[in-house]
């Protein structure tokens, strides 16, 4: 067993002093008062914050590899780097690519979900397409949009649907209600993004089952007070999750505070979208099968679209900081969030008797300084 000492706890989004977080193999066996002693390996938190660990809804890639490069090297490298940044679990995410290739990842994510592997927990998939509207494809690739439709999606997944966790649609497409009823009754949360949807198409998509929007603000129309489209309806809605890119680049800090102001951190959710150069510098990389260029940290397309971003989970939370949004309501939004919208929260995204032994201890700069993934210190 092990004993985080000396910190301060965050549970059900307020702080615990002088509380102790006891692990067991992979669970939080109990929280004690800090004077117990107990038989256990001690980890010194050294006055810092345990909070629960980060989950990554929506990543690419990182150190020069990309989901979409279909070998396990890729998805492990991911993995390793994710965990130095405090993020315990996440879904790689693929991009718009050919039925060949993106079945060749998702074949490789699901051969090293089965094995041993270090870092960050593999939770399962978010397919970023290929059911999107070309209008609004952003760095995605145009050509291999599909028709939204049961039999494309069988197409694309087939044999490794129980790997499917989450997938971005666009709901105005010709086919997007059938298709979102079939993976809501699947267990699958389906997001809505790269759309143009407008408000009235986006209430009837909540009700098909649409229940998350995939980095509100970017990749669809922008919110007019004649025009609310998703970002409105998205506000409007209660019970519906946004996720953020909190890079200070994608979005000004003024709609940060906006839209977390609009749905709480209780339903926002804060991702990265990395992609293959983040953790390292300026240089040319591929997202998926697209050539991008990263000048000053900022990636794009030719053409001139952002194109993921080189963020870290621990800097997302500093950035929020920042921004002047308050630390208890970035670590919600960094895991009890993501954990809900993918509907983990009955095992992940709190420090809390019998969940997950997935925890992060941050120091006062808010730097990582240790990092358990399933009781496993990293």
């Amino acid at each position: 067993m092990k004993v985080i000492k000396n910190g301060i706890v965050f549970k059900d989004g307020r702080w615990l002093k002088d509380v102790d977080v006891l692990v067991d193999g992979n669970i939080i066996k109990d929280l004690l008062d800090g004077a117990d002693n107990v038989d256990a390996e001690v980890i010194d938190a050294n006055g810092g914050f345990v909070c629960p660990g980060f989950i990554n809804l929506h990543i690419h890639g990182a150190m020069g590899y990309d989901v979409m490069d279909g070998t396990e090297d890729a998805i492990k490298e991911i993995a390793k780097f994710s965990a130095e940044h405090g993020t315990t679990s996440f879904l790689p995410t693929t991009t718009t690519g050919s039925i060949g290739r993106t079945r060749k990842s998702l074949e490789m994510i699901k051969n090293v979900m089965k094995g041993k592997y270090e870092g960050a927990q593999i939770l399962g998939v978010h397919l970023e397409g290929p059911f999107i509207n070309r209008e609004y494809k952003g760095a995605q690739m145009e050509e291999h949009i599909q028709r939204p439709s049961i039999d494309n999606y069988l197409n694309l997944t087939h044999g490794f649907e129980d790997i499917v966790k989450h997938i971005t649609v666009a709901p105005e497409v010709e086919g997007a209600e059938e298709l979102i009823k079939y993976l809501k009754d699947k267990g699958i949360t389906v997001s809505m993004g790269h759309t143009g949807a407008d408000y009235d198409t986006c209430m009837k998509a909540f009700e098909w089952g649409v229940s998350h929007v995939t980095h509100c603000y970017n990749g669809m129309v922008s919110l007019h007070h004649r025009n609310p489209g998703v970002i409105g309806a998205a506000f409007d809605r209660e019970g519906i999750t946004v996720e953020l890119i909190t890079d200070l680049i994608h979005i000004h800090p003024a709609m940060l505070r906006l839209a977390i102001k609009a749905k709480g951190a209780g339903g926002t959710a804060i991702v990265t979208d990395s992609m293959a150069a983040t953790g390292l510098g300026d240089g040319q990389y591929l997202l998926g099968e697209k050539q991008v260029w990263v000048k000053d940290g900022i990636a794009r397309i030719e053409e001139g679209n952002l194109a993921g971003s080189t963020l870290t989970h621990d800097g997302a939370l500093r950035n929020i900081v920042d921004i002047g949004m308050s630390l208890e309501d970035g670590i919600t939004m960094l895991s009890t969030t993501p954990a809900k919208v993918i509907g983990v929260d009955d095992h992940k995204g709190n420090i809390e008797k019998g969940y997950d032994a997935d925890i992060v201890i941050l120091d006062r700069d808010l730097k990582v300084d240790k990092v358990l993934v399933q009781g496993d210190l990293i």
